[in-house]
């Protein structure tokens, strides 16, 4: 799946990150997703919780996007997140796919039983390289 292709996929499935302005960028392993500060700002000027919560959600559905190569849902079972630093400037979530044996496990219990989760984890990493947020979530991809 070619970057544009995951981004225009993204933008169909959860119209939300179209109006957040989300922009995917990746590599073999690592889905990056930035947004614009100013469609995802608080009353305080800063990056809305919310935002970066959807922020790290969706790059962890991208992710999954990723196994699934576009066949088949995606839904979040569970996350748990905590912010550690405001953020003022463009957003940038970043999540690392699921290791080699966890992926082929994975694409194994969602062929033999038609869905299979993942455990993923997201960051939301400032321009001097903190770590902003952090959220560790339970992806299922259902067919």
């Amino acid at each position: 799946m070619t970057q544009k292709a995951l981004e225009e996929l993204l933008h169909r499935q959860i119209p939300l990150s179209k109006f957040m302005q989300v922009e995917v960028t990746m590599t073999e392993t690592q889905v990056e997703l930035q947004s614009e500060l100013t469609p995802n700002h608080n009353h305080l000027g800063t990056a809305f919780g919310g935002s970066l919560s959807c922020l790290m959600i969706l790059a962890g559905y991208c992710q999954i996007f990723r196994l699934l190569n576009e066949s088949g849902h995606v839904v979040v079972k569970s996350t748990t997140m905590n912010f550690n630093h405001p953020v003022e400037e463009k957003l940038k979530a970043v999540c690392s796919g699921p290791s080699p044996e966890e992926a082929t496990e994975f694409l194994k219990m969602y062929n033999k039983k038609g869905k299979a989760r993942l455990q993923l984890n997201s960051q939301i990493i400032l321009s001097d390289g903190r770590v902003a947020c952090t959220m560790t979530g339970e992806f299922v991809g259902i067919q």
